[in-house]
């Protein structure tokens, strides 16, 4: 989604403590079905012993849709993303970094990706839909204006992680980093929008630090 350009810093900077998994077996099959019907719309598919499609795959043939500077293009990404989203249904409990690795095959870091990918379209599509229709032009545009600061934001982030300071701090000094951006380019409700997408980010990724995100503010409407 248009978060991409961000995803991942959260999983390659910082290993989550994940809970016991809570997916049952029987319903690995369902995920696959639904996973499988999701790639499609992106003219990928599941490959042998169900192995996912490298992440960056989904995110450049998506992104044919959702970055081509029409929000037409994003509501059809999100009208997938719902469809799917409706598809998992309560076998969203299955969706996280410790349980698709035993339903799918991965390549690398994809675990996280995915994860982040579902929960964060999610949000984006359903939760905030207004906010990203409304927003779409500007915060499209924030990968490519705000690129250099976008960079020094995660290179902040990778060293304070490096220097072994409290990784939860560490990521909320990050959010804040990047609310400053949005706010900076797109507004007051950009800022709000990157802090929530940073915390659900971090709710499934590093679950330790849900009770410690950085309060987002209120949308304007």
């Amino acid at each position: 989604m248009m978060k991409a350009f961000i995803l991942l810093t959260i999983a390659l900077c910082a290993v989550g403590t994940f809970a016991q998994q809570t997916c049952d077996q029987s319903h690995y099959d369902s995920v696959r079905t639904c996973y499988s019907q999701f790639l499609n719309n992106y003219n990928l598919s599941l490959g042998a012993n169900y192995t996912l499609p490298r992440y960056t795959a989904l995110a450049s043939n998506r992104g044919r849709d959702e970055m081509g500077f029409n929000n037409l293009n994003m509501a059809k990404v999100c009208m997938i993303q719902n469809t799917f989203s409706n598809c998992i249904g309560p076998d969203n409990v299955c969706i996280d970094p410790t349980d698709l690795p035993q339903i799918f095959g991965v390549f690398a870091n994809d675990h996280y990706a995915y994860t982040e990918d579902f929960f964060i379209a999610n949000y984006e599509c359903q939760t905030a839909y207004n906010i990203t229709m409304n927003n779409f032009y500007c915060l499209a545009s924030i990968g490519r204006s705000g690129y250099n600061a976008i960079m020094q934001c995660e290179a902040q982030l990778e060293a304070d992680i490096n220097n072994n300071h409290d990784v939860c701090a560490a990521e909320n000094t990050y959010t804040q980093c990047l609310m400053n951006i949005y706010i900076s380019y797109c507004g007051k409700d950009a800022g709000s929008y990157i802090c929530n997408i940073q915390n659900v980010g971090l709710t499934h990724i590093l679950p330790q630090c849900t009770q410690n995100v950085t309060t987002c503010p209120p949308y304007s409407s």
